[in-house]
């Protein structure tokens, strides 16, 4: 049982169970229900209330009929809004950052990427997740836009449900940090239309990956199977 510390109980409760979330340590239909939970953490069930209110908000958890309160399904047409968002986002994120970014900034980004590309080469999984994730909150912060890091950070909690469920293709893992690397140097060269670009072909290749494990693990409802088939779009302009 983990142990929680009484201060910041409320929001302690809330991130953990998130995690569970986004991990899929409760998957897509799992129920939850505030006296289990309350007991599986060992606290009252009020912070669990008010978690379960913050994650309904976020929409990873939902109300389901003669069932209570459940983790939120997943599905092709659901990931697609998501990495439809994350794309127009992240790319005027990327065009911002090319703009805006500072030394400090760009030290961060090195320091993730390289962190990446080392994972990558070693093939471990877990590694290269957490060294991308810190990568792509490093470009949120050097766009410096409070607004746009707020709304990408609600994004991304989907986004990472979906990404969890990819981490076994390691062949992705080099591309993906080559990829980060083209970023930061269009970023240092101070490119906002590069930067836009390779922000958006990396995005709607990271949800090809999704659409086809979704369809790998027989995840589609029916008419689903078209919507996983089509590419995100093309790039325009």
């Amino acid at each position: 049982m983990p142990e929680i510390s009484r201060s910041y109980l409320q929001d302690q409760v809330y991130q953990l169970i998130r995690r569970r979330i986004v991990g899929h340590t409760y998957g897509p239909g799992h129920r939850l229900s505030e006296a289990g939970l309350a007991r599986e953490l060992g606290v009252s069930r009020m912070p669990v209330r008010d978690a379960l209110r913050r994650l309904q908000l976020e929409g990873l958890v939902e109300g389901a009929p003669g069932r209570g309160l459940v983790v939120s399904p997943i599905s092709v047409t659901h990931a697609r809004d998501v990495y439809r968002l994350r794309e127009l986002l992240e790319a005027v994120a990327a065009e911002l950052a090319a703009e805006r970014a500072t030394p400090a900034d760009l030290d961060r980004l090195e320091a993730a990427v390289t962190a990446q590309e080392r994972a990558a080469r070693s093939g471990t999984a877990g590694k290269v997740l957490r060294a991308s994730m810190e990568f792509h909150d490093a470009l949120h912060l050097s766009a410096h836009s409070s607004i746009i890091s707020l709304v990408l950070e609600q994004i991304w909690v989907h986004a990472r449900r979906y990404r969890e469920l990819t981490l076994g293709k390691s062949e992705r893992h080099v591309a993906v940090a080559e990829e980060h690397r083209a970023l930061l140097e269009a970023i240092r060269r101070r490119d906002p239309d590069g930067a836009k670009g390779i922000i958006q072909d990396h995005v709607r290749g990271a949800y090809q990956v999704v659409a086809e494990q979704l369809a790998a693990n027989g995840d589609l409802p029916e008419g689903e199977e078209a919507v996983a088939a089509a590419p995100l779009r093309a790039r325009s302009g």
